[in-house]
């Protein structure tokens, strides 16, 4: 009930200004390299972490700070599910590839705090039928698909692992709130123009793409497929409602051949809708809402830092990041 929440939603609208702001963006994208972006780093949020941990540490531990003030602040089982097996999902994405590609079964990587699957358990299905029994439906469905494919690499399980975010989403994401359905049709809707867009530059055949597609957004798989037959994707693309400028990015970046400009419209479109969407005042959805913009906020960091490393131009960076 909203008067649940009355105190864990003031929580949360105190907690928005962890968030960082359009001003340390542009900060970070204008630091000359990785030393001054994290010395900027270092005086936010996220300084609390950087002193003991690596920077991939410190993301790790900021997310799963993040997500369990928000489930000490709310009993809702729609909220705590919707958390906790994304949670699941990226441990055994990060989990499988190192067994599976790296072989390297002793687990020596830096995971998150196990959601509602345990780690072991992730770890033990890949060896041993009976754990893999225990884990839920669809994540064993889709070790065996990996497991059974000809050439098991990183690029094969990272498409296995968005398909498997992809249904955990559309199943705990809409219950929390009405506004999720949108953003989750939204946000496949995007990933699947993506995943044709980068078909279409391979020169695949439209036959081949229909299974890169997920079900839940506003085109079937089978409506992206023939817009990709017929050439008209940004056409299709432009039908969503507010979609008209990702359409535009879409068609400048099956020009180029480059797909950045295309990836920031989208996902600026996607922050405003958790800043602006139709969600309740009070409830779960706000909670939901900041756990999604703070896994952002880190993805875009991710890529900031590794840019900054690579000694990637300022330009460049704008170009990608939606933020500054």
């Amino acid at each position: 009930m909203a008067g649940d929440f009355i105190y864990a939603n003031g929580r949360i609208s105190g907690k928005e200004v962890t968030l960082l702001d359009d001003r340390m963006w542009q900060m970070l994208i204008s630091a000359q390299d990785e030393k001054e972006v994290l010395r900027l780093l270092g005086d936010t949020w996220y300084g609390r972490f950087m002193q003991h941990h690596s920077m991939e540490g410190c993301f790790l531990q900021a997310m799963e700070i993040t997500e369990s003030e928000l489930i000490e602040l709310s009993e809702d089982q729609r909220l705590v599910r919707g958390i906790l097996h994304r949670r699941d999902v990226r441990n055994a994405r990060y989990i499988w590839k190192n067994i599976l590609v790296r072989e390297d079964s002793e687990g020596r990587i830096e995971i998150e705090r196990q959601g509602l699957i345990p780690v072991e358990v992730i770890e033990q299905s890949v060896s041993n039928p009976e754990i893999r029994d225990s884990l839920p439906a669809e994540f064993s469905s889709v070790l065996e698909e990996i497991e059974e494919s000809d050439r098991i690499t990183e690029s094969l399980i990272d498409g296995f692992m968005d398909r498997l975010a992809v249904t955990v989403e559309i199943r705990d994401l809409p219950p929390i709130g009405p506004g999720f359905k949108r953003f989750v049709a939204d946000r496949i809707e995007q990933k699947n123009f993506l995943n044709a867009g980068r078909s279409k530059q391979a020169g695949l055949t439209w036959q081949e793409t229909e299974s890169m597609f997920f079900k839940g957004g506003h085109h079937s798989p089978e409506e992206v497929a023939e817009a990709y037959r017929k050439n008209t994707l940004q056409e299709s693309l432009s039908e969503i409602p507010g979609f008209e400028p990702i359409a535009v990015a879409f068609g400048e970046s099956m020009a180029s051949g480059v797909f950045f400009s295309y990836s920031r419209e989208c996902e600026r479109y996607l922050l405003d809708l958790l800043e602006k969407g139709a969600f309740p005042v009070f409830g779960p959805s706000p909670l939901a809402a900041f756990v999604i913009k703070r896994e952002m906020e880190i993805s875009h960091l991710r890529l900031l830092v590794a840019a900054k490393a690579a000694g990637v131009t300022i330009g460049r960076l704008q170009d990608r990041l939606p933020r500054g």
